[in-house]
């Protein structure tokens, strides 16, 4: 990092006059020297490209529609979009879930910009116990030869697991998609299946997206056997070109139908609970949570009914600390203007648009891109809840206090590791509430 980019670590042993002459002059804008490795140049393209997908993503649907040529195609693309493309929400987002796309230096790249890791408390009972890695196609495995990414299958422990297996069961196995299809059929071990809890939303969730969205952080060597889709607003599917993206990564719709048919594909999910309205408390040197009414991720895994035989649905929170210092915002206070006005967004679009600024691609000062700032997500234990076709509030209130006695554990745990104060305003007015 360069020593430009840590000026707003603190204020250190500066006098409180000169911290007032500093507020009242003019910001002083540190640029990039152009002898920037290119490893940190491609890095900074990496989350670039990630941040400006949609509006990229739309400039280039939008070009296509220029060319009159390229009209039949557009139209029939449109077509399947809106009528008969379901992965965002019909759970078999395995159909067009690409482990090639999601291993490419791309993901890699854009982890080590800030960087973000993953910290694992306890391993996880995977939950397909012979399938600890998603193999990529014969295609995808010759094109990852040519640009290095890894698209290797890793093998089970087990030494029975390792016998050469017979022409039926060589079928049987060939794809990710028909064993997370069978529920069992096939005879598969199923184990547990997992909701993830992610917290904070931030301002737009970049660890989330760079940890699971990716494997930039090694999510599968970390967790193998358990495919995770990370959860994002059914909005997003509606826009061209960019649902492709997402969906290739893995990425699917937040929506109840959703959630529901991918638990009943036995695939685990990832849901930012606190959602948009979060993002407008994410502030370095804050940790606000929207948790005490978000109980529907709760109900939902009490009534994901699981495979014969297999474990209970397992809630896990993920605690990313640093998610919420990668951006600054302005903000105002409830009954502001600004606030009302965001709130409002929010109601009728299903998002909010916080005031966010960071550093640009050429300075370190003043820009959209987020700062370099380390992000980690500590993994916690699972907390498993029975199945209940029709679970009571006093039931949920159960799970969900363990719940958020789990998030508070990690928080006091691992805080002095993780937390870091770019504010100057000390590490004793830094601490996790839930504010809703």
């Amino acid at each position: 990092m360069s020593d430009h980019e840590g000026h707003s670590n603190g204020s250190g042993g500066k006098s409180p006059s000169t911290k007032k002459s500093e507020r009242s002059s003019p910001r002083k804008i540190h640029f990039a020297p152009l002898n920037i490795p290119l490893e940190r140049r491609l890095q900074t393209l990496a989350v670039l490209f990630h941040t400006i997908s949609i509006p990229y993503c739309l400039g280039l649907f939008f070009l296509v529609v220029a060319f009159p040529p390229f009209w039949p195609f557009v139209i029939a693309y449109l077509i399947w979009v809106f009528s008969f493309d379901k992965c965002a929400e019909n759970g078999e987002i395995q159909t067009r879930r690409s482990p090639f796309l999601r291993r490419l230096p791309f993901g890699r790249l854009y982890c080590d910009y800030f960087p973000i890791s993953i910290h694992r408390e306890v391993e996880l009972q995977p939950t397909f116990p012979n399938r600890l890695r998603e193999p990529s196609g014969t295609l995808e495995r010759w094109i990852g030869k040519l640009f290095g990414a890894n698209t290797s299958v890793v093998e089970p422990a087990n030494d029975s697991d390792n016998q050469t297996p017979s022409p039926a069961e060589s079928t049987e196995k060939n794809g990710f998609e028909k064993e997370i299809g069978s529920d069992g059929e096939l005879g598969f071990e199923i184990g547990p299946r997992y909701v993830f809890g992610y917290h904070p939303h931030g301002i737009v969730s970049l660890g989330a997206f760079g940890a699971i969205g990716t494997e930039g952080a090694g999510w599968e060597t970390l967790f193998p056997g358990i495919p995770v889709s990370l959860l994002t607003l059914e909005s997003n599917f509606r826009l061209p070109f960019y649902r492709e993206y997402l969906l290739s990564l893995g990425i699917s719709s937040v929506s109840r139908r959703s959630c529901d048919n991918l638990l009943k594909h036995n695939q685990s999910i990832c849901i930012v609970v606190g959602g948009a309205g979060e993002s407008l408390y994410a502030e370095p040197g804050r940790l606000d949570l929207i948790l005490k009414k978000r109980r529907g991720f709760v109900r939902l895994a009490m009534q994901a009914l699981p495979a014969p035989d297999a474990p209970p649905t397992c809630l896990v929170p993920i605690l990313s600390f640093g998610e919420n210092e990668v951006y600054e915002q302005v903000r105002g206070d409830q009954s502001s203007l600004l606030y009302k006005i965001q709130t409002m967004i929010k109601k009728v679009a299903g998002f909010t648009l916080p005031l966010l600024h960071a550093r640009g691609v050429f300075n370190y000062d003043w820009g959209l891109m987020p700062y370099r700032r380390p992000i980690t997500l500590v993994v916690g234990k699972p907390i498993a809840v029975p199945y209940v076709a029709h679970p009571t509030e006093s039931e949920i209130a159960v799970y969900h206090g363990l719940y958020v006695k789990e998030l508070q554990r990690l928080w006091d745990t691992y805080k002095s590791d993780y937390v870091k104060d770019y504010t100057g305003k000390g590490f004793d007015n830094i601490d996790l509430r839930l504010v809703e």
